[in-house]
């Protein structure tokens, strides 16, 4: 059995290669966004926006399954005498009938909104309608593609998984430049098909190469009996409520956003959303590293391990979404010119309220990943439903009532903050839990640092800068101090000691 100290590296390394690949596909991120939002324009962005996310809506959901797949695959090999193929084929199922369903609702449900409720500028039906219908191939190619992806996470293939999201995210690339030089007036349509021959790229790689190294995992068998699919619903359902809140709130606030403000202001929050992705990677890809040991742990009967890897895993994630949102907080404007070129209305207060809700949105890494793997989610997915579909009614009566589109920002930060302690409670009662303990090791440390980035925060921004060197020396000085806070402070002495032999002995190699 793997010690202590070897799922620790094991840890360490998967991190390092999933930061590697983040820094890239970042970069390539941030330039591909710029160069569709140039070229489609505001208004244009802001519908492939919104019409797909009506798909997004119902893929998003695809993401709770993929938990479920990931779930059951490393409990199984955590196991002596588990069976992964068998579990594969039950997920791979549920997912083809899945897809199956997102189907028939696109073309019943989604359409019906589209022709009713969608707000588009007059002539741009036809366009609406060709995003939509795209989009919905889209969703259902990458729902069957959830299980194969599961496998390379549940086998802890971190590098290949980084290589071949790094191809994927040069790859779209490299598409849309053939976009910039497109000289017609079809630029929205032809960017639709961009992104469906980049999914079904990745679909046809990631089939071929689970094939390739674990031809008796993926191998298909299908399960006849019913019952045997019996525990994966009955844990992926609440999954899927949990889901179908998640969607209720983040696509439904597109939808509010679209209804009182058009589509100019959906640009503004599209590209919100996209800062959001960017900033919540950067807690994903640890808490994606340690997933498989917490939950192989679990499937061993070693819950203190778990639990010990969960705490750690829960302190970096929080520790390292400060690092990426205080400069960029405080620095968003700048950040934003210097990306985008000119900044739409509504996109730098968007930005700023997305990134503190990441940040709450942090304090689950690690912490959920064990919630996840202990198996009795009920009660956790039923209150977090509450919450996050309460966001979508107290979003409009807000809008209604006058109040600014950075609004619905706002309630998720208050839904999150209410969910999360409703999960520290169900912890305690369900599991009788030791949190006390937990929060302690693994909040005390960030809400110490959180408190000096308030005075910092709120020192800078009376600091008026007339120049792009100012705001560029800003941005570095502040990502210093975020990331000396985190060194000096979140990290523990012996941790902050490995780490300086660690990066000792790395130099030395050099």
């Amino acid at each position: 059995m793997p010690t202590s100290s070897v799922n620790n590296k094991r840890i360490a390394k998967n991190t390092i290669v999933v930061y590697v690949r983040l820094i890239i596909v970042t970069i390539i991120g941030l330039l591909t966004s710029r160069l569709v939002l140039q070229r489609l324009g505001v208004s244009d962005y802001g519908l492939y926006s919104v019409v797909g996310g009506v798909i997004t809506m119902f893929s998003v959901i695809s993401g709770s399954m993929s938990g479920t797949t990931i779930r059951f695959l490393n409990y199984e090999i955590g196991k002596i005498s588990g069976n992964p193929n068998r579990v594969f084929n039950l997920c791979n199922t549920t997912h083809i009938a899945f897809a199956i369903g997102i189907l028939i609702l696109a073309e019943t449900i989604g359409l019906y909104y589209i022709y009713n409720y969608l707000n588009v500028e007059p002539g741009k039906e036809g366009d609406a309608m060709f995003v939509f219908q795209v989009s919905t191939i889209v969703a259902c190619i990458g729902i069957i593609n959830v299980p194969y992806q599961s496998v390379f996470i549940a086998k802890e293939k971190f590098l290949l998984l980084g290589i071949i999201d790094i191809v994927y995210a040069i790859l779209k690339l490299g598409l849309v430049c053939l976009l910039l030089l497109y000289k017609g007036d079809n630029a929205l349509r032809l960017y639709a098909i961009i992104m469906s021959v980049s999914t079904f790229l990745s679909f046809i790689i990631y089939h071929y190469l689970c094939y390739k190294y674990w031809p008796e995992m993926v191998r298909w068998k299908f399960q006849k009996v019913f019952k045997q699919y019996k525990e994966i619903l009955n844990y992926n359902n609440y999954n899927i409520l949990a889901s179908f809140a998640y969607v209720g709130r983040s696509q439904g606030s597109n939808m509010l956003i679209n209804y009182f403000f058009g589509t100019i202001v959906n640009g503004a929050y599209g590209i919100a959303r996209t800062v959001e992705g960017f900033v919540m990677t950067f807690t994903v890809n640890f808490d994606s590293a340690a997933a498989p040991q917490i939950t192989q742990n679990v499937g061993k009967g070693d819950i203190d391990q778990a639990s010990n890897i969960a705490c750690r895993s829960c302190r970096m994630c929080i520790l390292l979404s400060l690092l990426a949102a205080l400069p960029l907080y405080l620095e968003m404007g700048f950040v934003l010119k210097l990306w985008l070129g000119t900044v739409p209305e509504y996109t730098v207060s968007f930005c700023r309220y997305m990134i503190i809700a990441v940040v709450v949105a942090a304090t689950g890494g690690g912490f959920l990943r064990l919630k996840d793997a202990m198996g009795k989610i009920k009660w956790f997915m039923i209150q977090y439903s509450f919450w996050y579909l309460l966001s979508f009614p107290i979003g409009y009566l807000s809008l209604r009532f006058g109040c600014p589109p950075e609004t619905v920002v706002i309630i998720y930060v208050a839904t999150d903050i209410v969910n999360r302690l409703c999960q520290i409670y169900l912890m305690k009662r369900i599991y009788d839990f030791d949190i006390v303990s937990f929060c302690k090791k693994a909040y005390t440390r960030p809400f110490v640092i959180i408190i000096i980035m308030v005075f910092y925060s709120i020192v800078y921004l009376q600091i008026n800068f007339s120049s792009t060197f100012g705001h560029i020396i800003g941005l570095l000085a502040t990502g210093l101090v975020a990331l000396f806070l985190d060194y000096s402070i979140g990290l523990s002495k012996t941790e902050r000691e490995k780490s300086f032999i660690y990066l000792k002995n790395h130099l030395r190699k050099k």
